[in-house]
């Protein structure tokens, strides 16, 4: 029982810590220092301090990092997500 008890206060702390976070980085939008911009490479949601879209993101950067399991699966195929027809 201690154990779902520790787990259960973990998993409380670590939704409460994402979501002071959110708050924080709202706030942030607010006042211009954060904006959520597309990739212009992959076309993911980014976080940057410029309003306009950025040229690459995590995403472009450490692919193996963010999507391992398609990575290690796809290695010699270039990681990039199709283009998405909607225009932001």
């Amino acid at each position: 029982m201690t154990g779902f008890e520790v787990l259960g206060i973990a998993a409380i702390v670590a939704v409460g810590a994402i979501a002071i976070v959110g708050i924080f980085l709202g706030l942030a939008n607010w006042v211009g220092g954060f904006h959520m911009v597309h990739c212009r490479t992959c076309h993911h949601l980014t976080g940057s301090a410029q309003q306009g879209p950025v040229e690459d993101c995590v995403h472009c950067r450490h692919p193996a990092l963010l999507h391992p399991l398609y990575a290690a699966m796809h290695r010699a195929a270039p990681i990039r997500i199709r283009r998405d027809p909607l225009h932001y």
